[in-house]
């Protein structure tokens, strides 16, 4: 994996911010509403399908983002420990 740029990680970071916003837009109910047709794929209520459709995708594209990801700048060393003079 590449090390992503600043303006990269940037667009990365805001779009993972968002994910949540837009989990929560889409199971609001005038969106919920649209799925609750009496209808089922394979066996399964419209509205159940959608609901962990939805969940499933946003835990991948969480994992996606988390993998993407990461701390542009790796931390300073820690200095060492000087408050105790016996040591």
């Amino acid at each position: 994996m590449r090390p992503a740029s600043p303006s990269t990680a940037a667009k990365f970071r805001d779009a993972a911010f968002l994910l949540p916003v837009a989990g929560f837009f889409l199971l609001l109910p005038p969106v919920i509403d649209l799925f609750t047709a009496r209808v089922s794929l394979f066996g399964i209520p419209l509205i159940v399908a959608y609901i962990f459709g939805l969940w499933s995708a946003l835990i991948t594209i969480a994992f996606w983002f988390s993998n993407r990801l990461h701390d542009p700048e790796p931390h300073a060393p820690v200095p060492p420990d000087t408050s105790s003079p016996g040591r």
